[in-house]
């Protein structure tokens, strides 16, 4: 796997890039000992070009787990990501590792880490007596 972290760096430059926000050790303390009033948290995420995955700690019932998320774009050089599946995978807070879920989903749904594949569909707005008008 490390070669793929290597080759999508080289390929994506910029657009590449791993970061971890809490530590094994934070991950542990907030499990061990949950907040009262938990917001979900962001504990590491990877992107590849179009296409996103987030390591989130999230409360479960009655404790907190962690759990990945995918994200992908409609539009390359779209600020907005669009969650697309939140895979059961263990999660670890590794590049290779996240990269390696990452990979499968984006190889079993025919994505892509340089082209978006979805069709930029124009939504509606909802007024304020809650129907839903087309945007032009």
């Amino acid at each position: 796997m490390m070669n793929l972290v290597k080759e999508l760096r080289q390929r994506l430059g910029e657009k590449y890039f791993f970061t971890r926000l809490l530590s094994d050790r934070d991950v542990f303390r907030l499990q061990k000992q949950p907040p009262e009033y938990f917001v979900d948290t962001t504990a590491a995420f990877l992107i590849a070009g179009c296409v996103k995955i987030e390591a989130v700690l999230f409360r479960d019932d009655e404790r907190l787990s962690l759990g990945y998320e995918i994200f992908v774009k409609d539009n390359p050089d779209s600020t907005e990501w669009i969650c697309f599946d939140t895979p059961g995978d263990r999660v670890r807070l590794r590049e290779s590792e996240m990269l390696s879920v990452l990979d499968r989903i984006v190889q079993a749904n025919g994505l892509s880490y340089t082209e978006c594949c979805f069709q930029r569909i124009h939504g509606g707005t909802v007024g304020n007596d809650e129907k839903i008008t087309d945007k032009e």
